[in-house]
């Protein structure tokens, strides 16, 4: 247990997937990342930079079956995205999200940030927001099914389910 002032040890289990995605020889592709990049920002920006690609360079980071925070490497910049604002009480990256993105935490709940950040890649920003009030409002729908559903619409589904849940194929729905 944490003692006052001091920040709770970080737990992996809290942690659904990692993904840094990027384009190889004009094709999606996807790496697993280490638990381990989400208990910074940062660490997350740092190894999904660390993939060389053709094209869109992404990350993927899903946390405690509730939220996931999307990356998008532009050149130098940094396009976020963070599907529940309100996971910044309780969630020190979340935390980092919104205050990189010039946010501060006030209770309110929903996404924040660039959520046109895949609109060039065929997701529009509707279609984004709607998939998270959808994750808001069904407690039975899955992080990972859900974000499995938005790769989809961008086209590495099967690559980021690869990463996310390994072992899992095309009689589990994807």
């Amino acid at each position: 247990m944490a003692q006052a002032g001091q920040q709770a040890p970080f737990d992996e289990e809290f942690v659904d997937f990692a993904v840094a995605v990027y384009q190889e020889d004009g094709r999606w592709a996807a790496a697993p990342l280490p638990p381990h990049v989400a208990e910074d920002l940062d660490l997350f920006v740092a190894a999904v930079r660390q993939q060389e690609s053709e094209g869109p360079t992404l990350g993927l980071l899903g946390l405690g079956d509730e939220y996931f925070i999307a990356l998008r490497l532009v050149g130098r910049q940094e396009l976020l995205f963070i599907s529940e604002r309100s996971a910044a009480e309780e969630d020190p990256v979340a935390a980092q999200v919104l205050e990189r993105l010039g946010l501060t935490k006030d209770h309110s709940q929903g996404p924040a940030g660039d959520d046109a950040i895949f609109a060039d890649l065929g997701l529009e920003p509707l279609e984004l927001q709607l998939a998270c009030e959808q994750l808001l409002d069904e407690r039975a729908l899955r992080l990972t099914d859900l974000v499995a559903h938005l790769a989809g619409r961008i086209g590495f589904a099967r690559q980021f389910t690869d990463c996310a849940n390994p072992g899992f194929g095309p009689a589990d729905g994807y």
